[in-house]
């Protein structure tokens, strides 16, 4: 993304607060005239600076502390760290990394080289829209994304320390870096011109690390490296047992400190289920890797039932599952809107809105709260929250780099099931539409359980308050659709075919903890 050129000032300006989005009243938007310096970037993204050329497929890092937001409160914070730069209606409701003071957060961007342009927030997390894509930071994770030739890993060991400083942790729960094969490798800072290299790097900070190359070498493919999960080394046993125990009698499971489990779990932790419609199934296990999946035994203060394992969506924890729809080729007609005097002749916020109209855009998640830029020639990025989840579009228009992105795990219920291959199918058509992309690569990440961990709870227990709550139908049915829904942990994501595009690659990998399905399509008309 080119960098906006009214905001290559120095000096003290004062941020300019305003709302934005189709929901104002539930998130605010900042917009910080003081972030940025004259200078031009390494990456040639910048007004001044435009080269003309730029990689548009972004690095993506996503890093967790802790298995789940209540966890980063309890593993060894013992203040807010919030600043008078951080006060605004969420304060009172953040928690861990959320605290971390924003000039922190600007000064670990610096090694990246991006700068914020502006913030949205609400009850559940802050995003930050760069100069080179978006970072959201939850309690418990972070997700950083950056294109151009941004040095995102070099970010990473100060991030880590922004982690035992403000959380008390020594290193983390579980990490996730991600990226599409480069159109410009050779222009890259020396540590990204390779796979090979990056891999390094991040084996000597994650030696149980893992690396995969997914789709055709000759061909759009996808990269990603994994680690964990597994507990931060300064959590001290006994009280994640007695957090994990506090958690699982409010959801009607049972622990005792000692943290083994009186019982029979129905599902084999390294039960293989039949992949879907897929070319090729690859099986992962991450041999050696320090994981920790938190059990529970019976108490006599809980139910004493058989157990089944939880999904996110039932025990009210967020299911774990994100897409990304990363699209080349773009269709000229569609990216007319994307240029300055396109959709908008005002750069900035106000263009990001024009654009987000016209493209269609506000409608994948209407009752989303947003945050756009135009930048200035050509480029648009967007930052949007609904509820817990996130989503975020980056776009480069230039006919000979064209490439936008796509990537959500918003999962409510008032948005897509991100669980449901129909409604995959129709979040794909519904983007590509905005963009008509001749090349689409597709992927979905799924836990394969809640959170990722084998939590347990009495099934019959659940059924049981479900039919006290709701006071409707019998308790076996509910059982049947408890079931049901919880069975979609332990089958791995597909696919629906998407009008207008002929699948050309598909792949299914399965990880100890999560599903990652892959496939790559290519326009038929």
């Amino acid at each position: 993304m080119t960098q906006l050129a009214s905001l290559l000032t120095a000096g003290g300006a004062e941020p300019v607060v305003g709302t934005t989005g189709n929901n104002s009243n539930h998130s605010k938007t900042e917009t910080n005239q003081n972030l940025c310096t004259p200078t031009c970037s390494t990456n040639g993204t910048h007004s001044e600076g435009y080269t003309g050329a730029f990689e548009g497929p972004e690095k993506l890092l996503e890093i967790w502390f802790a298995a789940d937001p209540e966890a980063a409160n309890y593993i060894g914070q013992e203040a807010k760290l919030c600043s008078e730069d951080h006060h605004d209606q969420w304060s009172e409701l953040r928690s861990g990394l959320r605290c971390v003071p924003r000039s922190i957060w600007r000064d670990m961007l610096e090694l990246v080289h991006c700068q914020v342009l502006s913030t949205l927030c609400n009850e559940h997390l802050d995003s930050y829209l760069l100069s080179e894509s978006s970072f959201f930071v939850y309690p418990h994770k972070l997700v950083l994304k950056t294109c151009g030739t941004t040095t995102l890993l070099y970010a990473i060991p100060r991030i880590l320390e922004i982690g035992r400083e403000s959380l008390g942790v020594d290193g983390t729960y579980q990490l996730f870096y991600s990226r599409k094969n480069f159109m410009f490798p050779d222009q890259q800072e020396p540590l990204h011109q390779s796979w090979e290299k990056e891999v390094a790097y991040l084996d000597a900070l994650f030696p149980e690390g893992a690396a995969y190359m997914i789709g055709k070498t000759n061909r759009d493919h996808w990269h990603v490296y994994l680690s964990g999960p597994h507990e931060p080394r300064s959590q001290k046993p006994a009280v994640v047992a007695e957090t994990l125990a506090a958690v699982a009698c409010n959801t009607i499971g049972t622990s005792d400190v000692s943290g083994e489990f009186n019982g029979e779990e129905t599902v084999a932790a390294d039960q293989q289920p039949v992949p879907i419609s897929t070319d090729v199934t690859v099986n992962n296990s991450l041999a050696g890797s320090p994981t920790t999946q938190p059990v529970f035994s019976r108490s006599s203060s809980c139910s004493t039932m058989n157990s089944i394992p939880l999904r996110s969506d039932v025990s009210g924890t967020k299911a774990d599952i994100t897409v990304e729809i990363l699209m080349t080729g773009l269709d000229p007609e569609c990216m007319r809107a994307m240029y300055l005097g396109g959709a908008s002749s005002v750069e900035g916020s106000d263009g990001g809105k024009a654009v987000e109209k016209v493209t269609g855009i506000s409608e994948i998640y209407p009752d989303s709260t947003s945050d756009s830029y135009l930048f200035t020639p050509c480029g648009f990025s967007l930052n949007g929250l609904q509820g817990d989840g996130y989503y975020t579009i980056h776009v480069t228009p230039e006919p000979h780099c064209s490439y936008a992105s796509f990537e959500t795990n918003v999962t409510d219920g008032r948005a897509a099931d991100l669980s449901d291959p129909k409604a995959i199918k129709r979040l794909v058509e519904q983007v590509t539409r905005a963009f008509g992309p001749r090349f689409v690569t597709v992927t979905v990440f799924k836990a394969r359980n809640a959170n990722g961990s084998r939590q347990l709870i009495d099934a019959h227990a659940l059924a049981a308050a479900v039919q006290s709550a709701a006071a409707v139908s019998t308790k076996e049915d509910l059982l049947v659709k408890a079931a049901m829904q919880l069975a979609a942990d332990v089958v791995p994501p597909s696919f629906a075919p998407v009008d207008g595009y002929k699948s050309v690659d598909r792949v299914l990998y399965e990880f100890d903890h999560y599903w990652l399905r892959y496939a790559s399509y290519i326009k038929t008309s």
